[in-house]
């Protein structure tokens, strides 16, 4: 109102007085079509105008869902119990210890740090119960223990109790990991390449120093 109102607006109410131009009001639409849009990789010139981490709030929300299963309701509490105490096998478990290569990058499916920290904290509490026998399962490092293994059977629960499907489903899920729209994967690769950009620049110099 203030801009229809304002001197500003006077060449834009002339134009519609004398019957040129039509006024088009944008349709806006609610996040959640946003988002299924794009994630879905639909080209539209609405797309172009969604914030880049559009996508991300709405996964962010939706793990939300993840976290509070696992934390305040404890609902993945009794499955790890039974994995624990070797009641179920784990293949997170059978390769934790079949492995001795040092932690580099683990997907964990939720993406907010916060979150992350939300059930970092609550499986710590789940190590503290377990038995002195049962300890030995960690071989010395609870950090590894809890990322390679407590995680990825927690977040596999939660999505199949979430999300009413089996298993087996919800494993396939976590391997694939969260939908990452195209936009997001365009500034993942930039950034791939600018580091590597940098790398190769620092690596010229130092080459340029050791012959001088």
């Amino acid at each position: 109102m203030d801009y229809c109102t304002a001197a500003i607006s006077l060449p834009v109410r002339r134009e519609l007085e004398s019957g040129k131009q039509k006024v088009l009001f944008p349709v806006i639409d609610s996040e959640e079509t946003d988002s299924q849009e794009e994630m879905m990789g639909v080209t539209s010139e609405k797309d172009k105008k969604l914030l880049p981490d559009r996508a991300r709030a709405a996964r962010d929300r939706a793990n939300e869902k993840l976290v509070q299963f696992i934390v305040k309701a404890k609902g993945a509490e009794n499955h790890l119990v039974d994995i624990l105490s070797e009641k179920k096998k784990s293949q997170w478990l059978e390769k934790f210890q079949s492995s001795n290569q040092r932690m580099n990058f683990l997907e964990t499916y939720i993406e907010d740090e916060e979150q992350m920290e939300h059930v970092v904290g609550y499986l710590k509490t789940v190590c503290k119960k377990m038995s002195s026998a049962t300890k030995k399962l960690m071989l010395g490092d609870e950090i590894k223990f809890i990322f390679e293994v407590l995680i990825p059977e927690a977040v596999i629960f939660a999505i199949a109790a979430t999300e009413k499907m089996s298993y087996e489903k919800a494993k396939v899920k976590y391997i694939k990991g969260p939908p990452v729209t195209r936009r997001e994967r365009k500034i993942f690769d930039e950034q791939i390449l600018e580091k590597k950009r940098l790398k190769l620049s620092e690596e010229a110099k130092v080459r340029k120093n050791s012959r001088k």
